[in-house]
């Protein structure tokens, strides 16, 4: 089991185009086997810092291939890997059969999918926050942001690489829709069959239908108070959190 899934991260890094590693303390005392997953490009950075601080590349040297000219990063500090990958079950104890504390189950056949899924969708995320901060952050005016929404798509698709089975769900209704969804007779969700996703079609996603979810759902749509309150849209995304799903804006 270590042996094909470590050559199965390796090989889904080189599919994605990203950079894994094992640090010095992989599988060593209590460490379950830690490997650790950057974008090319901060994967490089930090091996400059390297290179500043020690003198030479080290670890990740044999991981990434020269790639032109780039300039030296002043600060001596790493990046942030953007993914993690440890054999650990719910309890956190070392398991072949489990990753990241159990969000992983690795025990069907589909377990190549699911680490690649989980992946993609963490790489997503991390492409999406970095094109947040380089365009402006979020107080900037965005207008048919392709790249953002072309993300949002990207997640969708990686999540259900992940858990096979995926729901798509809006929270504010309007019309006979609406009035439909409070009385019960339409679903806040809808089972994703790799339909094309238009822009805001859909403004959360998750694994499961929730039933405590769509009442949180329906009462928001039932309250006709003006203004809404905001510890009640709070408390629809923490739920969403909380079951393993994500929210999204589209622009």
């Amino acid at each position: 089991d270590y042996v094909q899934q470590q050559s199965a991260l390796a090989e889904i890094a080189s599919e994605l185009g990203v950079v894994c590693f094992k640090p010095r303390y992989h599988g060593i005392g209590n460490d379950k086997n830690t490997v650790l997953f950057y974008t090319a490009e901060d994967a490089e950075r930090n091996l400059l810092v390297d290179k500043q601080v020690f003198g030479s590349f080290r670890n990740l040297s044999d991981s990434i291939e020269e790639k032109g000219h780039i300039q030296v990063p002043t600060e001596k500090v790493h990046l942030n890997f953007f993914w993690s990958f440890e054999n650990s079950d719910i309890d956190n104890q070392l398991n072949y059969d489990f990753a990241n504390a159990g969000k992983l189950d690795l025990r069907s056949n589909r377990w190549r999918d699911i680490l690649k899924g989980a992946i993609r969708f963490a790489l997503a995320n991390k492409c999406q926050r970095d094109h947040i901060a380089q365009t402006g952050g979020w107080g900037a005016l965005r207008e048919a942001d392709e790249v953002y929404n072309d993300l949002n798509r990207e997640k969708i698709a990686a999540f259900k690489m992940w858990h096979e089975n995926i729901f798509l769900g809006n929270i504010t209704f309007s019309g006979e829709q609406r009035l439909a969804v409070i009385a019960g007779k339409e679903s806040v969700y809808k089972q994703y069959l790799d339909e094309t996703i238009y822009n805001f079609s859909c403004s959360f996603c998750v694994a499961e239908r929730d039933q405590k979810l769509e009442r949180m759902i329906r009462a928001w749509n039932q309250d006709e108070r003006l203004p809404k309150s905001g510890k009640d849209i709070e408390k629809i995304t923490r739920r969403i959190e909380a079951l393993g799903g994500f929210s999204m804006l589209w622009f």
